[in-house]
C-alpha cells in the first residue's frame, strides 16, 4: 500500500510541478512619455510603440499618479486573442477583453466581471513634472 502512495506521489508532483503556461512573460520594459501625451485625470492612452507583451495602457489616475497595464488579459493570456482595451478612448471608464468578456477597474486593474480572476500586470510608474516613466 505505501509503495502505491509514493508512485501516486510522484507522478502527482510531476504533473504539478510542470511548466506554467497561463503566465504572463516578463519582458524588459524601459521608457518614458511626455505627460502631456494624456489628457487630464481620468484619461487613458495606449501605447504608440509596442511595450510589454501586447502593449500597455496608461492611465492618469490623479494629478501627479499614473498606472500602466499590460494589456495581455491574465485570463488565458497566451491565447492571440487575449488583448485588453478600453471601453471608450475618449473616456475611459474600465478596461475590457473582448475575446473572454472580462472587465478590469482602472483604478488597479482587478477583475470585476469575466472569468478573470487576477488583476492585470502593473509596470512600475514615475512622473518627474513632465515625463512619466515606466519600468519593470
Amino acid at each position: 500500500m505505501c509503495k502505491y502512495f509514493i508512485i501516486f506521489s510522484i507522478i502527482f508532483i510531476a504533473f504539478s510541478c510542470g511548466d506554467e503556461t497561463n503566465q504572463i512573460p516578463n519582458v524588459p520594459v524601459n521608457f518614458s512619455i511626455q505627460a502631456s501625451e494624456l489628457g487630464g485625470v481620468g484619461s487613458a492612452i495606449y501605447t504608440q510603440d509596442i511595450y510589454g507583451v501586447r502593449g500597455i495602457i496608461i492611465y492618469h489616475k490623479n494629478n501627479n499618479e499614473y498606472i500602466a497595464f499590460e494589456r495581455t488579459c491574465t485570463f488565458r493570456p497566451t491565447n492571440d486573442c487575449s488583448v485588453v482595451q478600453l471601453n471608450d478612448e475618449l473616456n475611459p471608464s474600465f478596461m475590457l477583453d473582448s475575446c473572454c468578456e472580462s472587465s478590469f477597474l482602472l483604478d488597479d486593474g482587478t477583475p470585476f466581471s469575466g472569468p478573470a480572476l487576477l488583476p492585470l500586470k502593473q509596470y512600475s510608474t514615475s512622473y518627474d513634472g513632465t515625463y512619466i516613466y515606466i519600468t519593470n
